[in-house]
C-alpha cells in the first residue's frame, strides 16, 4: 500500500510533465539526469530519473515530433483537460509550481518495497500541498538541496542517513555509463539487490536461480526522427554453472529469412528457437493470461517445442477478408512438426470457441503448410506459401524495411528483431478495427515504422526499440 501511494504521486507528476512538456518549446539541452544519485543509498534496488524541465531540449524534441501531426494543438488541449478532470488537479495552480527540473524515484531494499521520490528546484510549499491532495499519508523532508517525499518516514530517514551513496557505487556507475546524458527518462536496477528483495517478499525460493543480471539500465530519448528506448544489462558473474545453464542467452546471428520473406510485410518477428525452449513440467505454472486460455497446465508448449526450431519468423501481409499470417521455421523433425501443428491447432480452437468474445472464430481460419529444404512453412493462405518460395521481391530489398533498419540503427547481426510498417498497417487497423471493437484516432499518418532488436557482446546485452516519426 505504501509503495502504491508514493508511486501514484510520481505517476501523476510524470503525466503532468508529459502534458506540459509537449506544449512547450525546448531551448537548451538538459543536463545529465540522475542528480539524486548523490544522496540515494548505495544499495538502492532501483533508481529512475525523469526530466521535468519542460523547457529542456528533450521536451522540445518531443514537441517537434508531435507537431508532425496536424491535430497537435487539439490533442494537447484534450490531454490537459483529461488530466485535470481525472486527477482533480490544476496544472497551472497545483502542479507546475511544485515541479523542479528533475523528478527522481528510489526503490530501497527491505521486507517490503520502500519508495522515495525526490525533486529539486520547485516551490516546497506548493509541493507539500500537491502531495497532500494526492494522499495525506505522504510526508516530505529536505535532504541537501533536494525535497524527498514518501509514505514512510523510515524510508526518508534511510536516505537521509545513508553513509555510502549510489553515485559512488561501481555497479551503478558501470550501468549509467551506457546511457546518454540528454534523455527524458533514465533507469537503473541492481540485480543482486532485486534478488534479495524478491526473496524477502517470498516471491522466489532459496533454491531458485539468481537474477541473471548484475545490473540493468535503460533510457527514453527523443530525437528529430522519432523516440527511442535503449536497455542494457550485464550478466551476473557469481552464477554457478548450473544457474548459467538455465539462462543461456541468445547468440547474435545474421537473419537469412529476410532474403526469403516477401516484400510488403506489415509485421515481422524474427527470432532463434533452441531445443527445449518451450519445455513445460507439471510443477510449473503458466502465466495468468495463458492459464485463462489453456488452464494451469498445457501440452501446447510441448507442441511448440516440436514445431519450432532454428531461425523462426512470423510475418503478416495484407489480405482479404483477413490479413495473411505466415510462420517459417526449421524443426528438427518435419513429421513430428506436422503432428505438433495439428495438436496445437486443436488446442487453440478448443480454447477459443466459435462465437466467443470479440467475434474471434479460429475454426474458420484456414491453415496450410509445406516443408521444403528443411524449412516448415505455415500460412493462412496458399499464396503466402507460394510467395515465400518464389523469386519475387524480398524483405531485405523492401524500401520501408531498409529505411527502418537505417533509422533505428539495427545492425546486421542481432539476437532477434521485430519490425512493424505502421504507415501501411495503421490504415488497415483503422478501417477494419471497428469490426472487432478496436478504434484508433484518425490522424496517425506521421507514424512510419516501429523497430525493436537485441544485440549481445560478451556479458553485455542491449535491447533497442525505435518509433519512427516523420
Amino acid at each position: 500500500m505504501r509503495a502504491r501511494r508514493i508511486f501514484a504521486g510520481v505517476a501523476v507528476a510524470a503525466t503532468a510533465v508529459v502534458v506540459a512538456g509537449c506544449g512547450g518549446m525546448g531551448s537548451a539541452g538538459s543536463s545529465s539526469l540522475g542528480g539524486a544519485a548523490s544522496i540515494a543509498p548505495a544499495n538502492s534496488v532501483a533508481f529512475v530519473a525523469l526530466d521535468s524541465n519542460v523547457s529542456s531540449g528533450q521536451w522540445g524534441a518531443v514537441d517537434g515530433l508531435l507537431r508532425t501531426f496536424p491535430a497537435h494543438d487539439d490533442l494537447l488541449t484534450q490531454l490537459r483537460a483529461t488530466f485535470e478532470q481525472r486527477s482533480k488537479l490544476s496544472w497551472n495552480d497545483d502542479v507546475k509550481p511544485a515541479l523542479g527540473s528533475e523528478l527522481d524515484l528510489i526503490a530501497l531494499p527491505g521486507k517490503e518495497p520502500q519508495l522515495v521520490g525526490l525533486t529539486q528546484g520547485g516551490d516546497r510549499t506548493k509541493l507539500d500541498a500537491l502531495l497532500q491532495k494526492l494522499d495525506k499519508g505522504i510526508v516530505t523532508a529536505q535532504i541537501g538541496d533536494w525535497t524527498a517525499f514518501s509514505s514512510s518516514t523510515v524510508a526518508l530517514d534511510d536516505v537521509k542517513n545513508a553513509t555510502t551513496k549510489l553515485a559512488d557505487n561501481n555497479t551503478y556507475r558501470a550501468a549509467v555509463a551506457k546511457l546518454a546524458g540528454d534523455a527524458l527518462v533514465r533507469a537503473y536496477a541492481n540485480g543482486t539487490e532485486a534478488q534479495q528483495l524478491l526473496a524477502s517478499l517470498g516471491k522466489q525460493s532459496p533454491d531458485a536461480a539468481v537474477v541473471p543480471f548484475a545490473w540493468a539500465s535503460a533510457e527514453l530519448v527523443a530525437a528529430g526522427d522519432g523516440v527511442r528506448v535503449n536497455g542494457y544489462s550485464h550478466d551476473d558473474s557469481t552464477q554457478t554453472a548450473a544457474q548459467k545453464f538455465q539462462h543461456v542467452p541468445a547468440a547474435p546471428y545474421a537473419s537469412s529469412l529476410v532474403d526469403e520473406i516477401p516484400a510488403g510485410a506489415l509485421f515481422v518477428a524474427d527470432f532463434p528457437v533452441t531445443a527445449g525452449q518451450f519445455q513445460f513440467s507439471p510443477s510449473d505454472s503458466l502465466p495468468v493470461p495463458l492459464q485463462k486460455l489453456f488452464g494451469t497446465s498445457s501440452t501446447l508448449l510441448t507442441d511448440l517445442d516440436n514445431l519450432l526450431g532454428g531461425e523462426t519468423a512470423l510475418y503478416v501481409r495484407p489480405g482479404l477478408p483477413i490479413p495473411e499470417v505466415t510462420i517459417v521455421t526449421q524443426p528438427n523433425d518435419v513429421t513430428q512438426a506436422e503432428s505438433a501443428l495439428a495438436d496445437a491447432l486443436k488446442t487453440l480452437r478448443a480454447a477459443v470457441p466459435a462465437g466467443g468474445k470479440g467475434g474471434l472464430d479460429l475454426s474458420s481460419v484456414p491453415v496450410f503448410h509445406k516443408s521444403a529444404g528443411g524449412q516448415f512453412i505455415i500460412s493462412t493462405s496458399q499464396q503466402g506459401i507460394a510467395d515465400f518460395s518464389s523469386a519475387g521481391p524480398k524483405l531485405s530489398a523492401d524500401p520501408a524495411f531498409k529505411g527502418a533498419q537505417q533509422a533505428s540503427g539495427m545492425p546486421a547481426e542481432t539476437t532477434g528483431f521485430l519490425y512493424v510498417n505502421l504507415a501501411s498497417s495503421l490504415p488497415l487497423v483503422q478501417a477494419f478495427g471497428p469490426m472487432v471493437g478496436l478504434k484508433l484516432p484518425a490522424d496517425l499518418g506521421a507514424l512510419k515504422t516501429l523497430t525493436a532488436f537485441g544485440t549481445r557482446n560478451g556479458e553485455d546485452t542491449t535491447f533497442s526499440v525505435f518509433l519512427e516519426v516523420r
